[in-house]
């Protein structure tokens, strides 16, 4: 009960109004919730997502954790969910079962006006945490194990053993259950619990765990710094673009140290909420912006980082196929408004002898022949002169989403592409208007591109 005080005090929620524990029915967070009744003054409620995995079983920790509370005067929130038929294309069962846990945790605590979150790691799990991150190789943050907060996400029993937590339950008579997968070790986590960390107790240092708790303190210690520095070179790096999920300046990353580009990157994937890379693989990435090579480096699932030329984007790897090419006839006094891939197209033809305000990067082109046909292709698709330097301009990974829309009449053609701003006056003409955006809100500063007709 004093390390749970001292947690509170350090991570900020021992004089809040209330917590919600995510309660499993497992020994570790059947603790947390005893020990937060007894010595936390604020509401405590608890929170259970039946996931579906071990079917039966799944069904009885949820019986299980609902009787508890009930008989304990606890409020409980329990959600049923098919995990399996919610999983994103290419995520794991247990990354999609974390990703559904914590929704459903932020939803209950922000439903019912908890400000905090608490999960039960403990002091087992950082060492289990920092010994599957120094084998993945994922540096300096990933040794640091399980932060002790992040956001409203606390661990209140971060400093407490796994064998105080089952005597505690046991002295007070405290039932949980066993999740009987903590057994198999076909995961790697269970293996290094169940396998590794004894083998290692017993031929090296029956203290490994006091041991790598220490390593991960004078880590945790470090990485706010190396954190920071993270953070100010992504400001350095960072540049806007339509629709790439992050982009970097290449000259600018280029002058960046080894270390220096190697937390820019952990932290971008941080941000974009990215599975951590091994060193190995990372070092690779790093090489490819260093010596500005050309190419694409799958991060995880759909997102890739694609290099090579003034700027690197991390993108989903459908935005590197071109959306079909398109044919639009417009009428006098016509209108279309349509999407292509990422960007919002509106067209207009009208006769007019003033000079349009439309708000937006637009292009507006007379014609006394409001007959001819607009054509909708992609930029790395669009052969002619007069967007070569448009397109020297752009990232090769953009081009193949980027929109370009020709038109030919018998009096005048024009080549409208993004941030385009150019007004044209001419009495007695019929007007073509073109506004292209990014998205369906994000209007393409004007100074992005150029058009050239």
């Amino acid at each position: 009960m004093r390390e749970l005080e001292t947690a509170g005090k350090r991570q900020g929620w021992w004089d809040s109004g209330g917590i919600l524990v995510a309660l499993s029915g497992g020994g570790d967070s059947m603790a947390l919730l005893s020990l937060l009744r007894m010595a936390y003054g604020g509401r405590v409620e608890a929170a259970h997502l039946e996931h579906g995995f071990r079917g039966e079983e799944s069904m009885a920790d949820a019986g299980f954790v609902s009787d508890f509370c009930r008989q304990s005067g606890i409020t409980c929130h329990i959600r049923h969910a098919d995990v399996a038929s919610l999983r994103r294309k290419r995520e794991s069962k247990e990354t999609a079962g974390r990703r559904i846990r914590y929704e459903f945790l932020h939803e209950t605590s922000e439903r019912r006006n908890l400000p905090f979150i608490a999960t039960a790691h403990n002091a087992g799990d950082t060492v289990e945490t920092v010994a599957h991150n120094f084998f993945r190789g994922t540096g300096i943050a990933g040794l640091s194990g399980i932060p002790q907060r992040r956001g409203q996400i606390v661990r209140p029993l971060a400093a407490c053993s796994r064998d105080d937590l089952r005597l505690f339950l046991s002295t007070r008579g405290i039932p949980w259950r066993e999740d009987a997968t903590n057994n198999e070790n076909r995961y790697t986590r269970n293996k290094i619990r169940n396998e590794l960390l004894p083998w290692v107790k017993s031929n090296l240092n029956e203290g490994a765990d006091r041991a790598i708790l220490g390593l991960a303190g004078e880590c945790a210690r470090l990485s706010p710094r190396l954190l920071a520095e993270a953070r100010s070179m992504l400001r350095l790096v960072s540049r806007g673009h339509s629709f790439a999920l992050a982009a970097w300046d290449t000259a600018a990353a280029r002058r960046m140290s080894e270390t220096q580009l190697s937390g820019a990157l952990r932290f971008q994937a941080e941000l974009l909420d990215l599975p951590v890379i091994d060193r190995k693989r990372l070092g690779l990435l790093a090489g490819m912006i260093r010596y500005n090579r050309r190419g694409r480096f799958q991060w995880s699932g759909e997102t890739e980082v694609c290099c090579g030329g003034p700027m690197i984007g991390w993108i989903n790897r459908r935005l590197l196929e071109p959306p079909p090419e398109e044919r639009i006839v417009l009428e006098d006094g016509a209108s279309r408004s349509f999407s292509w891939g990422p960007w919002t197209i509106e067209l207009e033809m009208r006769q007019s002898a003033r000079r349009f305000r439309t708000p937006g990067p637009r292009a507006e082109l007379p014609s006394r022949d409001p007959s001819g046909v607009i054509e909708l292709t992609a930029a790395e698709k669009f052969a002619g002169r007069n967007i070569l330097d448009f397109r020297a301009k752009i990232p090769w990974w953009s081009a193949a989403g980027t929109p370009v829309l020709l038109f030919r009449g018998k009096n005048s053609h024009a080549v409208w592409s993004p941030g385009v701003r150019r007004d044209v006056r001419e009495k007695d003409v019929y007007v073509i208007i073109a506004r292209v955006f990014a998205g369906k809100e994000q209007i393409v500063e004007a100074e992005t591109w150029r058009e050239f007709i």
